[in-house]
């Protein structure tokens, strides 16, 4: 027993280095960087993917970003009965496993976001190797156009659409997508990226914001263009800041960036029939000033705030007008609804509610600060004269 003792012992410190048995190698790994998805003529899905191709990663002279020489990623595409049937066979080709944790964003096509998303969603949010972060769009025709195009400052059209969907639209996340999908008061909506030819006009294909794709269940209703959906920025949890262009006339405009906003909803019921109070709270700064006008004046500024002020009213209601007209809850009205008057909204909203929005009526309020004018209130290139 004693001399079997040390050989226990020894063989227990062994098995620790035994090493790690399901290990994947970074050589055995085609790691997708984004992947689209879209619906053919004939009932059937397509699967894109985008994958880097490592050996022309550092090469200076490689065309990741639209210039000479071969591209930095590869795109691959199979068409199969379910997405998943379509991932096998692009994976039947393939030299590397395919590896979706590193995935970022998820093109959904126009065809397949009309004939509705929620089937071909389930398998990306089933498996933990795909990420609930990633973020969603839609694109006009189909999501494989996307992947292939060659966008100037990234490597990656993936990548470029990641920084675009941070910086200029209303980030929306495969988690905040299936929120939506499942809670009832709220439609989803998605940003619409595009690809569209460079400026002036090259080669290489360029990545564009356009828009907001907006849901009723999961099954798109509407494409917005982005100035006629802006109202929808006031209602995010997170803010997104953009800019407007505001005229004092034909000549004067002024270019003033919404740094900060949030609204506010107050739900009434009278006689059976919901309304509205909104108040949006909005903070801003000139940066730019095409007019005569002395910032450091204050009544100029309470112009300029009695303008902006009407703005934000306008593309609220604007925003509301579109989510009536086409009977979806971009907002998540019904929500708030639930919230303030559970019983009547267990008992008589919730069945029906898209069908009731068209009843809703609406007070809107806003409330406007010019926090910033810039390092000068006037405009440095107008003489006295013309100020006055």
């Amino acid at each position: 027993m004693r001399r079997l003792t040390p050989i226990v012992v020894l063989v227990l410190c062994l098995l620790p280095l035994a090493g790690c048995w399901d290990r994947r190698e970074v050589n055995d790994m085609a790691i997708v960087i984004a992947m689209a998805m879209d619906k053919e003529p004939n009932g059937q899905y397509r699967l894109s993917v985008q994958v880097p191709l490592v050996s022309s990663l550092g090469s200076t002279s490689g065309g990741g970003g639209g210039t000479s020489g071969d591209k930095a990623y590869y795109v691959d595409s199979a068409v199969g009965k379910t997405i998943r049937e379509a991932n096998n066979i692009i994976q039947s080709r393939m030299s590397r496993q395919l590896y979706y944790s590193h995935h970022r964003m998820i093109v959904i096509g126009e065809q397949l976001a009309k004939e509705g998303m929620s089937d071909v969603l389930d398998i990306v949010a089933r498996f933990p190797e795909n990420r609930l972060t990633a973020y969603l769009v839609m694109t006009k025709g189909k999501g494989i156009e996307l992947l292939n195009a060659q966008p100037q400052f990234e490597r990656f059209s993936g990548e470029a659409m990641r920084e675009l969907v941070k910086m200029e639209a209303i980030a929306v996340s495969l988690k905040d997508v299936a929120q939506m999908l499942t809670t009832p008061g709220i439609d989803a909506f998605l940003p619409i990226i595009d690809a569209v030819d460079s400026h002036p006009k090259g080669k290489s294909k360029e990545v564009e914001f356009m828009g907001i794709g907006l849901f009723r269940e999961d099954k798109l209703v509407y494409m917005a263009k982005s100035q006629a959906i802006k109202g929808l920025r006031w209602f995010q949890r997170t803010f997104t800041p953009f800019s407007v262009v505001i005229s004092l006339n034909d000549k004067e405009r002024l270019t003033v960036y919404f740094s900060k906003g949030k609204a506010d909803l107050k739900p009434i019921i009278r006689k059976g029939r919901i309304h509205y109070d909104i108040t949006v709270f909005a903070t801003s700064v000139v940066v730019e000033n095409m007019t005569g006008l002395d910032l450091d004046q204050k009544k100029n500024i309470a112009l300029i705030e009695s303008k902006l002020k009407k703005e934000v009213e306008i593309s609220v209601k604007d925003t509301l007008n579109l989510m009536q007209k086409y009977r979806t809850d971009t907002i998540g009205l019904g929500i708030i609804l639930a919230r303030q008057f559970p019983k009547e909204w267990r008992d008589i909203y919730r069945k029906n509610w898209n069908d009731q929005l068209p009843d809703i009526t609406f007070q809107i309020h806003s409330k406007v600060v010019v926090q910033d004018v810039g390092q000068t209130t006037k405009n440095i290139t107008k003489d006295d004269g013309e100020r006055e």
